[in-house]
């Protein structure tokens, strides 16, 4: 019965972990992104912060300007970085938590 019990704290806390480091991912992915910073990359930022990426989408209003989404999965994307690029370049970056 303690080997459950410390098996369900144990997973508790590594949820608990997991949340909170790709919250900060997302941030931080943000912060070292900022306008314009060049991309070289999406798909090597989503595997170097651990986020999913969505996208890149065109941005309808914005001709050549696409919109990438880096969201924490574990919390069911409620906390993401969002990057407007245009020709390689960011051209906005935006945090979200809810």
């Amino acid at each position: 019965m303690k080997l459950i019990g410390l098996l369900i704290v144990f997973g508790i806390g590594f949820y608990i972990y997991s949340l909170s480091a790709q919250q900060r991912a997302a941030a931080d992915l943000c912060e070292q992104n900022p306008a314009g910073s060049r991309i070289v990359s999406l798909t090597k930022l989503e595997r170097s912060y651990g986020l999913k990426l969505m996208g890149p989408m065109d941005i309808k209003d914005k001709p050549g300007t696409q919109r990438a989404i880096f969201c924490a999965a574990l919390t069911m994307c409620d906390t993401s970085c969002t990057l407007e690029i245009q020709d390689g370049r960011v051209t906005r970056s935006d945090y979200s938590k809810l």
